[in-house]
């Protein structure tokens, strides 16, 4: 073993020890006392303090005014500087494949890239006949629940001019929403409910649902579909599949909004 390893191996222990105190107020996610802190480390009160002062002293713990002791802003800054560089997507996965495994549709997932909605990720049901979206299809607005609920969710002066030009192609004679008053009519329920849903609007015979996935700023970072036929996710129980659905949104909401209720 060289110097180097020996090093690495060896540590610091007081930096550990401190650290520890710091996890003790991480998973409490509450102010605490000292006689509760040094009760949860096992640790002598006077021992506690002496790394409570340390951590207070750069910024990573602080003391309220009734005696307790929080996380400092040294360690939200800490906190933030990780959220940044998670990658919701990837954090989505498993959620994405609980969808899929429940109700046994296929799922798309699409991401906002300059005017249009793109399909990043696609997975096949396990039904004979499956509705495959290719990765990288850009997603109508109007007619397709991915893109009706990422038109709801982008800046209407960027949305207009991208809806105006669907209208003025479209064909479908009963096209709803049908202009700009009727979208905003559409856009605010929506918004209302979370989620977005066509039955049978793109093609006949098929239905999909759609709900927004954001990111630790509120900021929307992707969007996930699950789309089936008629007898893969049928009309008279889209409820109870869309119940689903927005409890697994909750679930992921929860991962970045520990108050949001599941």
């Amino acid at each position: 073993m060289n110097v180097e390893e020996e090093k690495i191996q060896g540590g610091v222990q007081s930096l550990e020890v401190g650290l520890t105190v710091l996890d003790a107020l991480t998973e409490h996610n509450a102010p605490m006392m000292l006689k509760q802190l040094s009760e949860v480390l096992a640790m002598h009160p006077a021992k506690v303090h002496r790394y409570m002062v340390s951590l207070i002293r750069k910024g990573y713990a602080q003391q309220l005014k009734d005696g307790r002791y929080s996380l400092g802003e040294q360690a939200r800054a800490f906190g933030m500087n990780a959220l940044k560089r998670t990658d919701m997507l990837e954090l989505s996965q498993r959620y994405i494949l609980d969808i899929q495994q429940h109700l046994n549709c296929s799922i798309h997932v699409s991401k906002w890239f300059g005017n249009a909605a793109i399909v990043v990720q696609s997975l096949e049901s396990n039904h004979i006949f499956n509705i495959i979206t290719r990765v990288g299809s850009h997603m109508p607005l109007l007619k397709s629940a991915t893109g009706r609920l990422h038109a709801c969710l982008q800046p209407e002066h960027i949305i207009q001019p991208l809806l105006e030009k669907e209208w003025a192609t479209t064909t479908k004679p009963d096209q709803y929403p049908a202009n700009w008053t009727e979208f905003l009519q559409l856009k605010e329920k929506v918004l209302a409910q979370g989620f977005a849903c066509v039955t049978g609007d793109m093609m006949h015979g098929i239905n999909a649902i759609s709900i927004p996935v954001f990111n630790f700023t509120r900021q929307l970072d992707h969007i996930i579909t699950c789309i089936g036929t008629q007898d893969q996710l049928p009309e008279e129980h889209m409820q109870q599949a869309i119940e689903y659905i927005l409890g697994v949104q909750r679930q992921i909401d929860a991962l970045f909004s520990p108050n949001v209720a599941i």
